[in-house]
């Protein structure tokens, strides 16, 4: 692929802290097969779901990252877990090499490498880890309140990283048998290598020095990080030296990695006054699916583009892409400003916070529910490429809200990160 980006830092920039550390894990010997413990990160788990992760073993993970107890409940439990023997601590420091196997609609095949390991916890305004999304308080306050309960960082976060040699994962030197196979429920196939050999641990280390690390998913469980991190600090007057908890578990994928993906995410509207498509430049199609998303594919990728699914037509809308920065050039963005804005009186935010405005991650769920009547209309909407992304983070922007789905997840339950020795 090529470096996607400009890696140019000032020179006082000194980069990501990127370290091994003492993993708490399950121990299959005692907990079983790691597929019945894992769970896809909690804030895409609904009510029902959770119920089926959890019957699929008394110590899947979602019982405690998503949990129906008290917070100093579930202390307890990982406490029990960790006596009993369901889950052990690593006696020496490691870290993870990761792969992840799957398929795409297109038919393409991919396999993404990432490495699991701990970052030094750093404010944005050092530029050594950026986001690309806003955050909201609700989320954080709760993760807070059960990271406080817990000392332990249950779920990664997503990190994306540049390295167009692909140096960092070659020194993890995965290969041959993995330690574990897993195939989640979307089709995806999970292998994992531990990396015990300290020279491999030294030169992923050297690989990653001085680089910086985009969150691509996670920005609560970071920020929720920073806060635990900062409170733990006054309360032991801590000056000097590193403990755990100024590390955040973080999984780490190159960002010119030829597994990295980004899919869209679809706008379904509640409410679609007549005539608003006239505020950009529209192109009947056929009414199907497949001609509006052939269509939007043809679009020029210097044009902002959508497909508009209404309930008897099909049209493509395309305007200028306008804007003073990376993140105002983007189709989300210039789709809110000249176009949901006008015509419904809010942005994103405002309205999926009023009810008018979903989200799906299928186009055909979306043309679906507009023709049964669910809704007014809905936008079909091109992925962002990667490189936008990173454009948006060098630049200190944040993009509209549900802008990037990096697929598959990380899964919840590979390891643990204890935030006191």
């Amino acid at each position: 692929m090529g470096a996607l980006v400009s890696t140019h830092v000032t020179d006082d920039f000194r980069g990501a802290r990127v370290r091994p550390f003492r993993a708490l894990v399950f121990d299959p010997a005692v907990a079983g097969d790691l597929q019945s413990l894992v769970a896809p990160p909690y804030d895409v788990i609904g009510p029902e779901y959770r119920d089926a992760l959890q019957s699929r073993s008394p110590w899947n993970v979602v019982g405690i990252d998503l949990p129906s107890l008290p917070y100093d409940t579930v202390a307890a439990t990982i406490a029990d877990w960790t006596a009993t023997g369901v889950l052990r601590r690593h006696d020496a420091p490691v870290m993870i090499a990761w792969t992840q196997e799957f398929d795409l609609p297109d038919g393409s095949h991919r396999t993404r490498r990432t490495i699991v390991a701990v970052v030094g916890a750093e404010p944005y305004r050092t530029r050594v880890v950026r986001p690309h999304e806003r955050t909201h308080a609700g989320p954080k306050e709760e993760r807070l309140r059960l990271m406080n309960a817990t000392a332990v960082q249950l779920s990664p976060v997503f990190g994306l990283y540049p390295d167009a040699a692909g140096e960092a994962w070659a020194a993890t030197g995965a290969q041959g048998e993995p330690d574990a196979v897993i195939t989640d429920d979307d089709g995806t196939v999970h292998r994992l290598w531990t990396v015990h050999d300290p020279d491999r641990i030294a030169a992923v280390e050297h690989a990653l020095a001085g680089r910086w690390i985009l969150i691509a998913d996670g920005h609560h469980r970071y920020e929720t990080a920073l806060a635990y991190r900062d409170e733990r600090r006054v309360a032991e007057e801590a000056t000097d030296g590193e403990r755990p908890y100024d590390f955040v578990l973080m999984g780490l994928t190159s960002l010119d990695d030829d597994g990295l993906v980004v899919l869209p995410t679809h706008r379904v509207l509640a409410e679609w006054p007549e005539g608003a498509e006239e505020h950009l430049d529209v192109t009947p199609v056929e009414n199907s699916l497949e001609a509006l998303e052939a269509a939007l594919a043809a679009a020029p990728a210097g044009k902002v583009a959508a497909g508009l699914v209404l309930p008897g037509r099909a049209l493509l809308l395309t305007a200028a892409r306008e804007g003073a920065s990376a993140a105002e050039r983007l189709d989300l963005a210039v789709l809110e400003r000249d176009l949901l804005m006008p015509a419904l009186g809010g942005d994103q935010a405002h309205l999926a916070h009023e009810g008018l405005l979903t989200y799906t991650k299928d186009a055909r769920d979306a043309w679906d529910t507009v023709r049964g009547g669910g809704a007014a209309a809905a936008l079909i909407v091109r992925p962002i490429p990667t490189g936008q992304v990173a454009e948006v983070a060098e630049e200190g922007g944040v993009m509209p809200q549900k802008s990037t789905y990096f697929f598959p997840k990380l899964l919840t339950g590979v390891a643990f990160q204890p935030l006191a020795d």
